[in-house]
């Protein structure tokens, strides 16, 4: 996987007012802002269960995320199986194929190759987002969906973590199977993974952000 740098993207070779970052925003100027800055990723889950009616909540955030159209044509699965998460985790991991690389430390991931088996990281709680076969805008639909619930969680004190591999695990005999037995359509395709719990570390790696990610005309 073609991974970046801190070699800046944007050299400035097109017409421009200029090429930078803007300065730092005070995150405490109010809850949503204090929630999009400080939510990260969480690899590290403790066996606690997510309480229904949070979990109801998060859900419901996903279903009001911006659709293209206004045709709400993401529908989602939410597993709190054990067995059945362990078992899709480890066919996601084993799918996993795009190279080895660090990625953090504090929350280590699939791609770190440090003996994780389980690409849903024992979450307690694996959401999957389906939508539409030939659906056009089915990864920006899937992903503003999977965006509001992450941020949902982070403002209950939960973690999550975006997985992709979904379409390539619920293609499996085992991904059909569970697809089946939970009602899921047949013209229905995964896009994307969402895992959500509680996180044993909220701990994670200082990294800045890479400098000249914007370009100003």
């Amino acid at each position: 996987m073609n991974q970046p740098d801190e070699t800046p993207t944007l050299d400035g070779t097109f017409p421009r007012k200029g090429v930078g970052n803007p300065p730092g925003a005070d995150a405490s100027a109010n809850e949503v802002l204090r929630a999009l800055f400080e939510r990260c990723s969480i690899r590290r889950y403790t066996d606690d269960s997510v309480a229904p009616e949070v979990l109801d909540v998060i859900v419901d955030v996903g279903l009001h995320a911006a659709n293209a159209g206004g045709c709400q044509a993401p529908i989602v699965l939410v597993s709190q199986d054990e067995a059945v998460n362990r078992r899709l985790g480890s066919i996601s991991n084993a799918l996993y194929d795009e190279g080895y690389y660090p990625v953090l430390e504090a929350q280590p991931s699939t791609a770190c190759e440090v003996g994780i088996t389980n690409g849903f990281y024992d979450a307690p709680v694996v959401i999957t987002v389906f939508t539409p076969k030939g659906w056009s805008y089915a990864p920006f639909d899937a992903s503003l969906c999977a965006a509001n619930m992450m941020l949902a969680a982070w403002s209950f004190g939960l973690g999550s973590c975006f997985v992709s591999r979904a379409a390539r695990t619920f293609a499996t005999d085992f991904g059909c199977q569970v697809k089946r037995d939970a009602g899921i359509p047949d013209d229905y395709e995964a896009q994307l993974h969402l895992v959500v719990g509680h996180p044993e570390s909220t701990e994670r790696d200082a990294k800045p952000l890479y400098p000249n990610r914007v370009a100003w005309i």
